[in-house]
């Protein structure tokens, strides 16, 4: 009986995850984990679950091998971190709007400070644009990207897997007017009109 509690109060720590930038239904929605173990320790405030783990709730779907979920003193939600080979996220921020996506080995999400975190082999999509390195962070709240090495545990990414480099794809603002056909060069010599 006491799992059952600390599942259902560790399920419940769930619900600020996707509270502020996604879409306003996500929150209402139940929160859903699957996994092939669980274990809950209520003196640490922490749950690891392991063996395909997916947690979904509305458009959230978040995907590893291993998730650990650990809580603050008051039992809200602080840090989560999935583990996998990738470990996978997936959240629309707004409707009529492409899905933000995001990959790692190592996916680390800040509840109070609405950031997602990727390390190593990491890859956001946003929009069509693409954030491919190291270390990329996710502000969801700011919606902002940044992208490089890993400042916050002094490693970098020639480290973890060679060059430290980063790619980025953006793509084109859609712009309110048609294209204009190109002008025609001049080619200095006269048009004659039709008699």
């Amino acid at each position: 009986m006491r799992c059952a509690k600390s599942l259902f109060v560790m399920t419940l720590a769930l619900c600020p995850v996707t509270a502020v930038h996604a879409l306003p239904s996500d929150s209402s929605q139940p929160i859903r984990i699957q996994a092939n173990a669980a274990t809950l320790d209520d003196k640490r405030n922490t749950a690891v679950y392991t063996g395909d783990v997916i947690i979904t709730q509305g458009s959230m779907r978040l995907a590893g091998s291993r998730v650990t979920l650990t809580r603050d003193a008051q039992g809200q939600l602080n840090k989560m971190v999935t583990q996998g080979g990738p470990a996978t996220y997936q959240q629309t921020q707004q409707a009529n709007e492409p899905p933000v996506k995001a990959r790692a080995q190592t996916i680390e999400y800040y509840a109070a400070d609405e950031r997602v975190v990727l390390i190593d082999d990491a890859f956001l999509e946003q929009s069509g644009n693409t954030f491919q390195g190291d270390y990329v962070s996710y502000d969801v709240r700011a919606q902002v990207v940044n992208a490089g090495r890993n400042t916050s545990t002094g490693a970098s990414g020639a480290e973890s897997n060679g060059n430290g480099r980063i790619e980025i794809t953006i793509q084109p603002r859609s712009r309110g007017n048609a294209a204009q056909p190109p002008a025609e060069p001049d080619t200095g010599e006269s048009e004659s009109s039709a008699p």
